[in-house]
């Protein structure tokens, strides 16, 4: 009986050798996976706009981020956020935005709510009218506009980005402008609306297109884009986690002028 006790004895020390190693490696993951949980709950909790600002906070954030952009938001924006112009969809990477600013919080609302998207906290104005239609816009009565005259409104919109100085197109276009009732969305001098989500005409920035053709279209036929709502798809820390990797695709705020 004595020489299984020895064996028994002998093998104690032996199991220990893999025993120990792999408790240090749980100990070691589990201490990990808390970690990165706090730092998850640190960038629910912190101001949206220090994010990007923050080393740790920012690799966090876009490593989450980066997924759920992949998997939600790359269809219609491309897998490195250029949009796509035969859709309406915008470029997330140059410093134009739509919609206010473009800070985190405001991008956070966006993916959360949507755009034109059903939901009542959501932006829901600004909705391009068909004028060539005999009822250009289903919520204001603004007056439908022959051939002749969408050809006018393109013409003199088209001639802020293509330089042209001709001061007849440019008065004849300013008067049928303010008759059409453009001015309401896209303000007098043509500068867009941010709070709404009417973008500027004058600057070479398009989100269906700044040829002839394109403004035509957009005029006759008029525009209506949508983003999807995730308020009942993502969790809080998704659309924080989006919102920030969104937020780092455009210039830095040093970069703006």
């Amino acid at each position: 009986m004595k020489p299984p006790r020895i064996l028994a004895r002998a093998a104690t020390p032996r199991r220990l050798i893999w025993i120990i190693p792999l408790f240090i490696l749980i100990v070691a993951v589990v201490s990990h996976g808390l970690r990165e949980r706090a730092i998850a709950a640190d960038v629910l909790r912190a101001d949206p706009e220090a994010i990007l600002g923050d080393p740790t906070l920012r690799e966090a954030a876009l490593a989450a981020g980066h997924p759920v952009y992949q998997q939600h938001c790359a269809s219609c924006h491309g897998a490195t956020g250029k949009g796509d112009r035969t859709l309406g969809v915008p470029d997330l990477t140059d410093d134009d935005h739509l919609y206010r600013e473009g800070t985190v919080a405001q991008i956070e609302d966006i993916a959360r709510y949507g755009i034109r998207a059903g939901n009542k906290h959501g932006w829901n104005l600004a909705v391009m009218p068909a004028y060539a239609s005999k009822n250009p816009d289903a919520a204001e009565p603004l007056p439908p506009q022959t051939p002749a005259q969408i050809e006018v409104l393109t013409q003199f919109i088209h001639s802020f980005t293509a330089g042209v100085k001709d001061h007849a197109t440019q008065q004849r276009g300013r008067d049928a402008y303010n008759k059409a009732g453009c001015w309401d969305c896209h303000g007098r001098d043509l500068g867009g609306d941010g709070a709404i989500g009417a973008p500027s005409l004058t600057d070479d920035i398009w989100l269906y297109g700044g040829t002839p053709a394109d403004i035509r279209r957009s005029i006759s036929r008029g525009r209506a884009g949508m983003s999807p709502a995730f308020a009942r798809k993502l969790t809080p820390a998704q659309l924080r986690n989006v919102a920030v990797y969104v937020a780092s695709l455009a210039p830095t705020q040093p970069d703006r002028k």
